[in-house]
C-alpha cells in the first residue's frame, strides 16, 4: 500500500467521518471546531487522495468514506472495525 502522510487535522476529518459513516460539510466543521474555510482545504484534499466521497444533495454536501478511506481508517483505528461480541 502507497504511504499516505497525513495532517493531524485530517486524521480527525477521517476519524469522524468513519464514527458517522457519513457526515454533512457544516456539521463536521462545527463538531470538529475547525473553520470552514480550513475544512474546505481538507475535504478538497482527502478528496485528492481518494480517500472520501462527496455526494451532493439538495440540503448540504454529503461526506462519506472512499474504500481507500475505509481501508486507511481499518490500519489508523482498528479498533473502530467490526466487533464481535461473545456471550459469557
Amino acid at each position: 500500500m502507497k504511504t499516505v502522510h497525513l495532517p493531524a487535522d485530517y486524521a480527525l476529518v477521517l476519524q469522524q467521518i468513519e464514527e458517522n459513516g457519513e457526515d454533512d460539510f457544516v456539521n463536521l466543521s462545527e463538531s470538529l471546531r475547525i473553520e470552514r474555510s480550513r475544512m474546505s482545504h481538507i475535504i478538497e484534499s482527502l478528496q485528492h487522495k481518494g480517500l472520501i466521497r462527496i455526494s451532493r444533495a439538495a440540503h448540504g454536501s454529503w461526506i462519506r468514506l472512499s474504500s481507500r478511506g475505509r481501508r486507511l481508517a481499518q490500519t489508523l483505528w482498528p479498533e473502530s472495525g467490526p466487533q464481535v461480541a461473545f456471550g459469557i
